[in-house]
C-alpha cells in the first residue's frame, strides 16, 4: 500500500490499525486519496505538499482510530454464544433445537426454582423472542383421582392421547407427559406425586406430520427426565427414548358385539347415537378405551393398568371411584380396573349419553369382558 505518496506514514498507520482499517475501505482500491490525487504534478509545493501530507495523516490516523474502535464495539457487541445447558440443566442445545421448526442461532430457557415453588415451569426461547418453542413444567398431581384423570393433568385432556412405551406417561397432540417416582419430591417443592410435562405450539404440530411431533416431543421429554430424575437423586427407574413414537388414537365406530375389542362387551343400549371408541392397542399395562359421542365429546372412560407407577398413583381412595373400580390378577399381574365418566353435561345429560347403560352395568360387564381375555382373578 502507497497511499502518502512515499512518505510511508500512513502505511506505518494501517500497519498499527492493522486490518480494522478496512472497515472504512481504506484501501487503494477504494479509490480514496489515491496517488492520482496527490502526484508530483497536481500543483501543489513542497512546502505545501508536507504540510498538507501532515495533516492529511493526522486525519486518516483519528479515522482509523474510529474505525478501529467501531470494530471493537461491533465485535463486543456481537450475540452470546447459547447456554450451556437448559431447563434446570436438563437438556443440551442440540435437544431444545429438535422441537425449533425454524432453527436460530441461539436458546435460552427461563425457568423456576425447583425448591421454591410447588409447581416450577422452564419456558425456551429462540434469539427472536417472539414466542416460547416450549415449555417444561415439573409440577404434582393429587392421589387417588383414578387413572384417567390422572392422564388429564399429567398430558391434557383428551380421547386421542396415547401411552409412551416403557413409562408411566403419554403423548397427546401438543402435550406429552410421565410420571417420575415418588421420591423426586423430596428434592423440590412439588406437592403431590411428581410429574414432567412438554407443551409445544400449534406451529410445531402445523409443520411436523405423521406423529413427529410426538416423537420429538416425547425424546424431549425422556432427556430431561433422564437427568432431572438423576440431579434430583431419584433415577430409581429408566427413561430412555421409546422405539417407536406414539400414536395418537383415532375413532372407530363401536362394535356392540365386541366394544372396545373386547368379546362380548356392549355398553350401548341403542344404535341411534353413531357412538364411537378410542382404543389403545398392546398389552394392558396403560389400556384404555374412551367412548364418545361425535367430535370427540367423551361419553365413558374405561383403563386397565398394569404399571406399577400409576397403579400406586391413581388407586381411587374410599368412595372416589363410585364404586367402579376392582384391583385383579390378570396373568399373574395386579391390574387396575376403573370407569371414569367426565364431569361434562354431555356425558351427563346428551342424548348420546342416554344411549348408554347404567354405570354399574357397564363395569361389570368390562370387568367380565376383560377377565375372560385376560385370564384375571
Amino acid at each position: 500500500m502507497d497511499l502518502d505518496n512515499g512518505t510511508g506514514q500512513f502505511e506505518q498507520v494501517l500497519q498499527r490499525g492493522g486490518k480494522d482499517a478496512y472497515v472504512l475501505g481504506l484501501d487503494q482500491g477504494a479509490g480514496f486519496m489515491g496517488r492520482k490525487h496527490w502526484g508530483v504534478g497536481d500543483g501543489i509545493s513542497g512546502r505545501g505538499r508536507s504540510r498538507r501530507n501532515r495533516a492529511v495523516v493526522a486525519a486518516l490516523a483519528g479515522a482509523v482510530l474510529v474505525a478501529t474502535a467501531v470494530f471493537a464495539f461491533t465485535r463486543g457487541g456481537e450475540e452470546p454464544a447459547s447456554q450451556a445447558g437448559f431447563c434446570w440443566e436438563s437438556l443440551a442445545e442440540d435437544d431444545v433445537a429438535a422441537l425449533s421448526p425454524k432453527p436460530f442461532k441461539r436458546y435460552e430457557s427461563q425457568e423456576d426454582d425447583l425448591k421454591n415453588r410447588p409447581s416450577a415451569t422452564c419456558r425456551v426461547y429462540g434469539d427472536d423472542r417472539k414466542y416460547a418453542e416450549f415449555y417444561l413444567r415439573f409440577g404434582g398431581v393429587d392421589e387417588g383421582m383414578g387413572v384417567w384423570r390422572t392422564a388429564d393433568e399429567v398430558a391434557a385432556e383428551s380421547v386421542v392421547r396415547a401411552p409412551i412405551d416403557g413409562v408411566p406417561g403419554w403423548a397427546n397432540r401438543t402435550y406429552a407427559g410421565v410420571l417420575l417416582p415418588a421420591s423426586c419430591a423430596r428434592g423440590a417443592a412439588i406437592r403431590g406425586w411428581p410429574y414432567l410435562q412438554i407443551n409445544v405450539g400449534d406451529h410445531q404440530g402445523d409443520v411436523w406430520k405423521d406423529g413427529l411431533v410426538q416423537k420429538r416431543m416425547t425424546d424431549v421429554l425422556m432427556t430431561s427426565a433422564a437427568h432431572l430424575t438423576a440431579r434430583l437423586g431419584c433415577a430409581e427407574i429408566p427413561f430412555g427414548s421409546p422405539g417407536e413414537s406414539p400414536k395418537l388414537l383415532t375413532a372407530r365406530p363401536t362394535d356392540r358385539a365386541k366394544a372396545c375389542g373386547l368379546p362380548g362387551f356392549d355398553p350401548l343400549t341403542s344404535d341411534d347415537f353413531g357412538i364411537e371408541e378410542y382404543v389403545t392397542q398392546g398389552d394392558l399395562r396403560l389400556w384404555s378405551c374412551a367412548i364418545s359421542a361425535k367430535g370427540e365429546k367423551g361419553l365413558r372412560n374405561l383403563t386397565a393398568t398394569q404399571d406399577p407407577t400409576m397403579i400406586a398413583v391413581s388407586r381411587s381412595k374410599g368412595a372416589a371411584s363410585g364404586g367402579n373400580e376392582a384391583l385383579v390378577t390378570c396373568a399373574g399381574k395386579p391390574t387396575l380396573l376403573q370407569l371414569d365418566t367426565p364431569f361434562t353435561d354431555t356425558a351427563k345429560n346428551s342424548a348420546a349419553a342416554k344411549a348408554l347403560r347404567p354405570d354399574a352395568e357397564i363395569f361389570a360387564a368390562f370387568r367380565d369382558a376383560v377377565s375372560g381375555q385376560a385370564h384375571c382373578q
